[in-house]
């Protein structure tokens, strides 16, 4: 029988965390999934944890060499049998109430195709959550700047990415979720937030992003995912402009003149582009100034 949700995990030495992940997916409310667990080659005790869970629902992988997570996601994807595909990373956990809450939005939203939630971070040197906004338009906007999906929260319909040939780009060491975003974003998909936080978030020194060798792999793919996605509707030295004005984020006092001219810069030819309100980028905007990009 065909789960109706795929719950999909790369995981790579995180015995101190795994247990408190793969716990939170198997006491959901929402019960009609399989889980499907990659073990990346782990030198740690992660792969033993994962075998001593004994319930039908879980599907264990274990690679015979690390591949890294993108090409894990990648394969993970194929994997899956379910109508939505819903990611965890192994060092956050769900509330028990996450996948019955997206699944019943995806079904009552049939044009959304990508949905996450908002977040509580926790941890070391935690700050605020970057995930805030639910709207569509909005989010398809504030993608040409930065990623504003939290991964751990995403639940996704897979006929959608079967039909047009997406997947987890497996050159893309980090970032890959962004990439896969854009991706949607290039189809015309459209993505949403719940408006409540239903995955705990973790911060940590071990995070790809905190870690200095793939900080720098991880800005510089990030900025390759801004440049196309600018350049369809910008034309080269536009896109440059642009992107010399928006690099920095969060965007903050110190940042704010040339992040609001950038904005206004690049949403005229966006609206015009793509036939949308003026108003999405005048929201925009009023939120920066407002503070929500600021932390």
């Amino acid at each position: 029988m065909i789960p109706a949700v795929s719950v999909v995990l790369s995981t790579y030495n995180r015995g101190m965390f795994l247990k408190e992940a793969v716990n939170s997916v198997l006491n959901q409310t929402f019960d009609d999934f399989e889980f499907i667990i990659t073990d990346d080659n782990s030198t740690d005790d992660s792969f033993e944890i994962l075998k001593n869970y004994k319930d039908k629902r879980i599907r264990l992988y274990k690679n015979r060499t690390n591949c890294g997570c993108t090409f894990n996601y990648h394969n993970l994807q194929n994997l899956a049998h379910g109508k939505y595909i819903a990611h965890i990373d192994d060092d956050d956990y769900w509330d028990k109430n996450k996948l019955k809450k997206q699944v019943d939005f995806m079904q009552n939203n049939g044009d959304i195709v990508l949905l996450g939630s908002f977040i509580e971070t926790f941890g070391e040197n935690a700050r605020p959550a970057w995930v805030f906004d639910v709207n569509p338009e909005k989010l398809a906007f504030l993608m040409n700047f930065y990623n504003p999906m939290c991964h751990s929260s995403i639940i996704y319909r897979k006929n959608y990415m079967e039909k047009n040939g997406i997947n987890y780009d497996i050159s893309k060491k980090c970032s890959q979720d962004y990439d896969f975003y854009k991706q949607i974003i290039l189809t015309e998909g459209r993505i949403s937030n719940l408006p409540e936080k239903l995955v705990k978030y973790r911060m940590h020194k071990k995070r790809l992003t905190d870690i200095t060798e793939t900080q720098k792999i991880q800005i510089e793919i990030a900025e390759k995912v801004k440049k196309e996605l600018l350049s369809k509707f910008l034309n080269k030295m536009e896109t440059a402009k642009i992107m010399n004005l928006m690099q920095d984020f969060p965007f903050n006092e110190y940042n704010m003149e040339n992040v609001i001219k950038g904005i206004t810069v690049s949403g005229e030819k966006y609206i015009k582009k793509y036939n949308k309100q003026k108003s999405i980028v005048e929201e925009v905007k009023n939120d920066i100034l407002k503070g929500l990009y600021r932390f």
